[in-house]
């Protein structure tokens, strides 16, 4: 077979035929930024659309991946928000950020009782106040929208390059508070449904922004289906809509003619959710399981979501840090042989691969993927 582009490549595997090999895709962008820039270089992460054009290209180029990605992250849409309103939410610096999430289950009184920190919105008039973000004047995405633009100008049109649709559970838990927010789904509605509103209107503009500016993909992050159990999350129409908006499926669909690929990111095994990532295949076109369970749960997730393009699972940490080359080769080998077969699977890490990973590691997934994931599999 002769050899395709990444962007041909990807193609075939999202219509469900075989390629000329597997494609391999790492989220590896901000591993690229620090093998590029240094560790400490974070302070201006999607700030220097330079930097990050030449971190999308480099990671198709020279490592060999077949997708770039572009450093849009989960508090983008964010600090757009507060800006466009007039609120004060400061652009979150690597320099002095600590990750912390309040515990989902904590259970309070969502307007007298401040469970974690001193949240943008606590209350109904703070709510009143959001209005949706314009792509090309608020906070980091008009850098974003022109990284986008000259990568895939440098990649000559020859790679996937994706954006982001996030739906509206990712930005709310940062606009209100994690913990105030599942508070306020359950005794203060209203509330939360001002905020996800605002969330709805603004994703699908960055989203429209994005597939303008070249991005052939868009993926979002799902929250709850793995963290409760498909049947608790089916039973719960709230975290449903907030989880999976209806009204941004639907005008990405219809608008924007794609579906959103989605990233089941999980704190237990993925195969938990799967009865409701089931409900979403007639506008799902991709899920990107995280790690949880080897070939084995995620040859079983490609069979239960099909015709749906299943990409992973390969640890973050437990392999691509501290495992050795020869060690990802083998976790890749057993992926290749037991999810590769028949297409519809892209070789994946289980989630953004940590700036520790050694390049060997990261070199070893791809050149293991050439070496075995040729069609048809014979491994």
């Amino acid at each position: 077979m002769a050899e395709m582009t990444s962007l041909e490549r990807l193609g075939i595997a999202a219509r469900g035929g075989e390629p000329d090999r597997v494609p391999v895709s790492l989220h590896l962008h901000s591993w690229s930024y620090a093998r590029l820039y240094g560790y400490n270089s974070f302070q201006d992460y999607t700030l220097d659309v330079e930097k990050n054009v030449n971190a999308a290209v480099w990671s198709c180029r020279e490592i060999g991946l077949d997708t770039a990605a572009l450093g849009i992250d989960t508090t983008i849409m964010a600090e757009a928000i507060a800006e466009a309103s007039g609120m004060p939410y400061p652009t979150t610096y690597w320099d002095d950020y600590t990750p912390q999430h309040a515990h989902r289950l904590y259970e309070g009184d969502p307007l007298e009782t401040i469970a974690y920190g001193d949240p943008l919105v606590k209350t109904m008039k703070d709510a009143e106040k959001l209005v949706p973000a314009d792509p090309y004047q608020h906070g980091r995405m008009p850098l974003c929208l022109e990284a986008i633009r000259l990568a895939n100008k440098k990649l000559e049109g020859k790679y996937g390059c994706g954006g982001s649709c996030e739906f509206s559970i990712s930005t709310g838990g940062i606009l209100m508070g994690w913990t105030q927010m599942f508070m306020a789904m359950e005794k203060d509605l209203p509330l939360w449904q001002k905020v996800e509103d605002v969330i709805t209107k603004t994703s699908f503009e960055f989203a429209k922004a994005q597939v303008k500016a070249g991005a052939g993909s868009l993926g979002s992050v799902c929250h709850f289906p793995q963290w409760v159990g498909s049947d608790a999350y089916l039973a719960n129409p709230v975290w449903m809509h907030a989880d999976h908006t209806p009204e941004l499926i639907e005008m990405v669909r219809r608008e924007l003619g794609m579906g959103i690929a989605i990233h089941p990111c999980t704190v237990g095994p993925f195969l938990n959710g799967i009865k409701a990532f089931k409900t979403w295949l007639d506008h799902t076109p991709a899920f990107g399981m995280s790690t949880g369970g080897g070939a084995d749960d995620l040859a079983e997730a490609k069979r239960e979501l099909a015709p749906a393009v299943i990409s992973g699972n390969l640890s973050p940490v437990g392999l691509m840090v501290h495992g050795t080359p020869s060690d990802v080769e083998a976790a890749c080998i057993e992926l290749i042989r037991k999810c590769a077969p028949g297409g519809r699977f892209i070789l994946s890490g289980g989630c953004g691969i940590p700036i520790q990973a050694p390049q060997e590691n990261v070199q070893a997934v791809v050149d293991t993927v050439k070496k075995y994931g040729r069609y048809p599999i014979k491994i």
